[in-house]
């Protein structure tokens, strides 16, 4: 079936734009160039999944928003926010009053096909999950995988039901940092269900599932796998550690749908914490609040990295520790308060 979708921009060559760009995918679009307009569109032919611009004659978008998440029969309908307001306390407002996804203008069409397509497949009417999910990606992946590895350890010490989903297509690098023998032969994402089944174990409790092959070309990991593989570990309760390339931004953002928290790991050098700045930037375009990434820092943070970014960081984790280190008891207990 068709997905039907409802534009709320009173620009008419941007709504122009977007019908274009939309159409081409099979989307069906209907457009309102006010707020007054597009609720009366929702009442009467309740879409999919509505593209809300802000800036609005009358009520601005906001007021619509609020409006929506009102009403019981729209409360759950799935909204992005599509607005030149690029400053984080209009995300945060966005985000707080109940919109799914954020995205700044201008942005490219693959930008907003990948965010579309996220938000339709998730679906409103799906069962809430049973577990907890956290995401960790950075911009040096040795750095992250430690993070990812000993954050896990740590909460399954704690008495979690804690696995490790690391979606790097045959990596095998948890396996190695935690001491257990690597699976030999890549399993394959398709049969998500069975995936915690396949998954090595630890002497802690801690399961880890690696040495994965994607759907995609060349065992390549989709989004569509992202989704699948979190919703089946969700599904059995487990506290799942999901360890994501930074990009494609498409499986980052599939995830966030899902997680907690997005642990977003960095060394504390001055050049590191400018490449953390920009993957924080790369997030919040699509739609990710402020409130739902924590950063890890790891070593001391340099004092001549991005002011706005140093002030962000939740946690510091010394360079050389290892999982029985308090930083590392303080960050899972920040995440099992995220439950």
């Amino acid at each position: 079936m068709t997905s039907k979708i409802l534009l709320i921009e009173d620009d008419p060559i941007a709504r122009r734009l977007v019908e274009l760009q939309l159409g081409t995918e099979g989307y069906e679009l209907l457009t309102a160039p006010d707020g007054l307009q597009g609720l009366k569109i929702v009442a009467e032919t309740p879409p999919d999944l509505i593209l809300l611009d802000l800036m609005l004659p009358g009520l601005d978008g906001f007021e619509i928003l609020s409006r929506l998440r009102a009403d019981p029969k729209t409360a759950k309908l799935p909204v992005i926010v599509l607005s030149a307001k690029s400053r984080p306390t209009d995300m945060d407002t966005a985000a707080k009053i109940g919109a799914n996804a954020y995205l700044t203008k201008p942005y490219s069409r693959d930008e907003l096909i990948t965010l579309v397509t996220s938000v339709v497949s998730d679906g409103a009417g799906d069962p809430a999950p049973q577990g907890t999910c956290v995401a960790t990606v950075g911009p040096q992946r040795a750095e992250a995988v430690r993070i990812a590895a000993c954050t896990a350890l740590t909460l399954a010490e704690k008495g979690e039901s804690a696995i490790i989903a690391d979606l790097h297509p045959f990596s095998i690098e948890h396996s190695v940092l935690l001491d257990l023998k690597p699976r030999e032969v890549p399993v394959s994402v398709g049969d998500a269900s069975e995936l915690a089944e396949t998954a090595s174990a630890h002497p802690s409790g801690l399961r880890v599932i690696d040495n994965v092959e994607g759907r995609g070309e060349g065992g390549q990991v989709t989004a569509a796998d992202v989704g699948s593989v979190i919703d089946a570990l969700l599904s059995e309760g487990l506290f799942v550690i999901v360890d994501l390339p930074l990009y494609p931004a498409e499986l980052l953002l599939k995830a966030a749908a899902r997680c907690a928290r997005v642990l977003l790991v960095t060394p504390g050098d001055a050049a590191s914490l400018r490449s953390c700045q920009t993957a924080l930037a790369m997030m919040q375009r699509g739609g990710l609040g402020e409130d739902q990434v924590e950063i890890v820092a790891v070593g001391t943070a340099d004092e001549k990295g991005p002011a706005d970014l140093l002030s962000k960081i939740s946690v510091t984790i010394p360079a050389k520790a290892k999982s029985g280190n308090a930083a590392y008891s303080e960050l899972a207990d920040r995440l099992r308060g995220a439950q």
